[in-house]
């Protein structure tokens, strides 16, 4: 079902229901093949119900298992003729599935709706729904228990609809594609329809229906049905469709709209539904075609819930009930002849005789996969009712449809779609405007009219089918009327029948009662065979306890005195152990020492020497940067004076100009007489100042370029040498990182390896004193475990003392050695900034550079180009005043002063660009200089750090070459004091006891088996009790022990322990 895009929260107005699929034509469908498939249909079969087992109504139907692909039923009852019964005929009927009593809902979710909603998420609309008679399990199929676990999965007795909402989402929230769920539940009650998810409908309250007459009008506007001639389907208006976002609040929905389906209580079940419902699942999904292109897939699952059919005799409905299970039947009465219509290929269905077949006629024989689920009864009571069922699910299985998969569309063609869609509802609206009344657009006009045109056929066709029905009608009834009299004699034999099952049981009634006493009688002799039997197996299980207790100890006194031995070769075998492990500890800690002491001192020398190294590199590097400083001031100082021997250049050009301005007013007045003569001086005299000015800037500016260049080149040495510096010390960082690390990883390998030796010269030297013990334990019985413990509790401690000692050394290197990695690495790290901090010094010198030589190329060019329009100037006026001197005296006296005010700018100009050119180069000799400080700083704090750590690990190693050296010592004493106290020798006191003899009776008797008691008496009239029924066997078993030594505490008494019993029994 597709709802019409419009507000949130508002019913759509229009909803298209083209039977488990129908979007408007933005959901275009092309098949997925030209090949019809049929309808699937799946048997279910429940187990008989109470009503059923207290009518005694025996099973017809079998099915092979749980899950099968046929049934069989029985078609009438057995017949018994003179006492041989004639067994009752049977009907197979194939179907794609059958499931038995024993398949649970799990079973029928997984083989039957799970690939239907793997085909919807392909984009497939598919239509499952459940048919039968009322009572055999349609609402328990499709809803079943809708409470969730506690873990939020649905329940083992779950139905189809929760199931698939808990798989649709999970499925949805696993994919990466973006996705949108809305659903529906609408309610066909009465032929009429109903929203059970609308907000202003009330659930069913007592007695009182909201789908009542008197309550429809209250609750909410009936829902309509209307052709879709586009997609050949139906659409609902005014059913709302509600967007979820998660299973929970689907399952919210559905119990909603369940509470509000019209249920009542009948003979078959007492929460029978009373109307069809459809619950419809459509799910938009959004992927991405191999162009880029957004495309839209939609899918849709509609999972109806049909009313059952129902005998009203049988049921017993009655009033209001007996109407609403007459329209029940009436509506699935013309879905069966829809069925029979489309199984025969008519050229007429008819779909418009009821609102239900109207709403599925797209699921059936249309574009939609269909799967029917027929619930049947096992009880001979519903015969008739399931055979029905069963004809019904073949008929339907014969119906081919033809599935079609939803069209993916893009956003443009969904817009498009939408925009036509609001035109033409624009244009009706404008039309109605216009005129009083109402009005359509031409287009709407015609689509009205083509739709009477196909109702007024449509009409006459049903009148047909009207008066075929009244003939069909009346032949039925002549029908009933002879069955109602072969019914009467039928009923006739069954009294007779009736009186003769009375008289029988009234016999089976004073038998019964004669089997209860016996059984009475019987079940106190039970009771008290059983007491007896149980208390003779205790008593037998008592002996034979007593019996291996006293074996078992026999067998341990034996033992030990046997370990006893075994103790005593044990001990003289570890004080051995002990003398010759003590001296090799003593040997290997003496050489621990030496090597311990040779480890400190070379660990103190390269302290020593890293210390030496870093105070040389840092005298040398900040000799090397003094220098470099002075040099960059010598160069600032020669360039200066080069500023100033500009600048006095300058000046004496200025004076130069100043002459010739005087002379050339005092010529003033001889002017035209020696003119010519006078224009030729001029201009030679102009260009010979204005070469050698220009011969003198070059120079300065050559001189200039050379000072910068050199100053270039001497940053750069200074930058490369301190990387190399950097890059040696960070090689001497990493050999020494790498030796100290072999070092460390050496002397923990071979403190691990000595406690290793020490733990198993432990347990050797436990192994031993046990062997000890065992050969000092005829000597020293008393005091022998004493002696033990002491001496092991004094080993364990002597070793443990040790072994924690070598484990904290074994820390202390771990941590030096993380200690030693960590100043290693930070090291590393500041060699990694103070290159990076020369190369960005390196880089700002040459642009600093850079600078500086393009603004002397800027100011050379300025220089040249003054000159040059000097040299123009004074030639044009010399040209000029040639012209005009006849004419005009007082123009040579304004060319001339023209010229030298351009002269004077020229100048000025110039002056400014050198002045700015020197500021420039200044600046960036400064800059050069702090940058050169700076790393003076960076070098002097680098080696502070490096000897203060050099300094802490030298004091490291001191104080753990003290530490060291304090607990090899105390190991030395240690296994000294072993040596002396761990081979002392055990005084034997002669207190050992002896060894016994022990007599234990092993064999006794026991009553008879009941078959052999039965037995003998059916023979001689009482049972046999002499040995003649037991197997004779020996009735004493003598245990002795050779090489009897003394032990204080064993058995002295020579009496004999006798364990006694009824019967004689074989010990095992």
């Amino acid at each position: 079902m597709k709802v019409y895009p419009q507000d949130k929260g508002v019913p759509s107005g229009t909803l298209v229901l083209a039977a488990a699929a129908g979007f408007r034509d933005d959901f275009l469908r092309f098949p997925m093949d030209d090949a019809e498939t049929n309808i699937q249909v799946v048997i279910r079969c429940r187990r008989r119900s109470e009503r059923e087992v207290q009518e005694n109504s025996p099973i017809i139907i079998s099915s092979n298992g749980s899950k099968s692909q046929d049934v069989t039923i029985e078609t009438s009852s057995p017949v018994s003729s003179l006492g041989v019964i004639t067994l009752a005929p049977t009907r197979t009927y194939p179907f794609d599935l059958v499931f038995g009593p024993e398949a649970d809902q799990a079973m029928i979710y997984h083989d039957v709706v799970s690939p239907m909603l793997d085909e919807v998420l392909m984009g497939y609309n598919c239509t499952l729904f459940a048919y039968g008679q009322t009572g055999t399990g349609k609402t328990y199929t499709m809803q079943g228990d809708l409470t969730p676990t506690p873990m939020g999965n649905p329940s083992s007795q779950a139905g189809m609809i929760p199931r698939v909402l808990f798989r649709l989402f999970h499925q949805l929230e696993t994919s990466s594609a973006d996705y949108s769920v809305k659903i529906s539940f609408v309610e066909l009650y009465n032929e009429e329809l109903r929203d059970l998810l609308a907000s202003d409908l009330s659930a069913p309250t007592g007695s009182i229906q909201p789908m009542g007459k008197g309550n429809s009008a209250d609750n909410q506007g009936s829902l309509k049905i209307f052709d879709d001639a586009s997609k050949k389907g139906v659409f609902i208006q005014g059913l709302e469709e509600m967007p979820v976002k998660d299973a929970s609040d689907a399952l919210a929905l559905l119990t909603k709209g369940s509470h509000r389906r019209q249920i009542a209580a009948t003979k078959f079940n007492d929460h029978s539904s009373r109307s069809h419902s459809v619950f419809s699942i459509t799910v938009h999904m959004k992927e991405t075609s191999a162009m880029g292109d957004d495309l839209l897939k939609v899918g849709k699952l509609n999972l109806v819930d049909l009313a059952g059919s129902e005998n009203i005799g049988r049921s017993g409905a009655e009033n209001k009930r007996a109407k609403e299970a007459g329209m029940i039947n009436q509506s699935l009465l013309t879905l069966g002849r829809v069925i029979n219509a489309l199984v025969d290929r008519s050229s007429h269905v008819p779909y418009r005789e009821s609102k239900l077949t109207r709403l599925l006629q797209d699921s059936l024989g249309g574009r939609t996969k269909t799967c029917i689920i027929a619930t049947i009864s096992p009880a001979r009571s519903n015969m008739e009712e399931t055979l029905s069922t069963l004809d019904y699910a073949m008929r339907a299985k014969s119906i081919r449809n033809k599935p079609e998969v939803n069209q993916r569309m893009t956003r443009n063609s969904l817009l498009k779609e939408y925009v036509a869609e609001i035109e033409r509802l624009k244009a009706d609206v404008l039309a109605a405007r216009e005129k009083n009344g109402i009005f359509f657009s031409e287009e709407t006009w015609n689509q009205m009219s083509a739709e009477q045109e196909l109702k007024q056929t449509e009409m006459e066709e049903a009148k047909k089918q009207v008066e075929i029905v009244e003939s069909q009608l009346r032949s039925v009834r002549e029908e009933f009327e002879q069955s109602i009299g072969l019914l009467m004699k039928r009923d006739g034999e069954l009294k007779v029948t009736r009186e003769k099952l009375k008289e029988a049981e009234g016999e089976l009634e004073v038998k019964d009662g004669q089997l209860q006493v016996v059984k009475g009688a019987l079940e106190e002799e039970i009771i008290v065979r059983q007491a007896y039997q149980a208390n003779e197996g205790k008593l037998d299980g008592v002996a034979l306890g007593l019996k291996q207790v006293a074996t078992e100890s026999i067998c341990d006194v034996s033992s030990l005195f046997d370990k006893l031995q075994r103790k005593t070769k044990t001990f003289h075998t570890n004080s051995k152990a002990v003398t010759t492990h003590g001296k090799i500890i003593t040997g290997e800690v003496q050489v621990l020492s030496a090597k311990l002491d040779e480890f400190i001192k070379t660990s103190a020398h390269n302290a020593q020497k890293l210390q030496t190294e870093a105070r040389q590199f840092q005298t040398k590097e900040l000799e090397t940067l003094t220098s470099h400083s002075q040099r960059i001031d010598q160069q600032l100082q020669r360039l200066q004076d080069y500023l100033k021997t500009i600048q006095s250049k300058d000046e004496a050009s200025s004076e130069g100009i100043a002459a010739t301005q005087r002379a050339a007013q005092e010529m003033q007045g001889n002017l035209r007489a020696t003119f010519d003569g006078w224009s030729e001086s001029l201009r030679a005299s102009c260009d010979v100042m204005c070469q050698e000015l220009y011969s003198s800037a070059l120079s300065d500016y050559a001189t200039a370029e050379d000072m910068f260049k050199a100053m270039g080149m001497l940053i750069d040495t200074i930058v490369q040498q301190a990387l190399d510096f950097v890059r040696l010390e960070g090689e001497a960082t990493s050999d020494t990182r790498v030796l100290v690390d072999d070092m460390v990883k050496a002397e923990i390998t071979r403190i691990r390896e000595q406690n290793t030796s020490l733990v198993r010269a432990l347990e050797t030297e436990k192994v031993r004193s046990e062997k000890a013990k065992d050969e000092l334990v005829q000597r020293v019985s008393g005091l022998l475990g004493e002696f033990v413990a002491v001496r092991d509790k004094e080993l364990r401690q002597t070793c443990g003392a040790f072994l924690d000692e070598n484990v904290k050394g074994e820390e202390d290197l771990s941590k030096f050695s993380q200690r030693h990695e960590a100043l290693s690495s930070e090291i590393s790290t500041q060699e990694a900034e103070a290159t990076t901090s020369f190369e960005r010094r390196r880089a700002e010198g040459k642009r600093t550079r850079d600078g500086a030589l393009k603004h002397m190329d800027l100011a050379k060019a300025t220089l040249k180009n003054s000159l040059s329009g000097l040299q123009g100037s004074v030639s044009t006026s010399t040209t000029t005043f040639s012209g005009e001197i006849q004419r005009n005296g007082q123009s040579f006296d304004v060319a001339f002063n023209s010229g030298l005010d351009r002269h004077k700018r020229a100048k000025r100009a110039r002056i400014e660009s050198t002045n700015a050119m020197a500021t420039d180069v200044q600046s960036d000799m400064r800059h050069l200089q702090r940058g050169m400080a700076s790393s003076s700083r960076n070098v002097e704090g680098f080696v502070g750090r490096v000897l203060s750590e050099s300094t802490g690990i030298a004091e490291i190693t001191e104080k753990h070459h003290h530490s060291a050296s304090s607990k090899l010592s105390t190991l030395q004493q240690t296994a000294q004091s072993l040596v002396e106290q761990g081979t002392r020798e055990d005084i034997p006191t002669g207190l050992t006891p002896r060894k016994r003899v022990w007599e234990v009776i092993d064999k006794w008797e026991l009553t008879q088996s009941r078959d052999a008691l039965m037995k003998a008496w059916k023979k001689d009239g009482s049972p046999k009790w002499n040995r003649e029924n037991s197997i004779p066997l020996e009735t004493k078993k003598i245990i002795t022990n050779k090489s009897s030594i003394p032990s204080k505490g064993a058995l002295t008494d020579k009496s004999t322990n006798i364990i006694g019993t009824r019967g004689l029994r074989k010990l095992r």
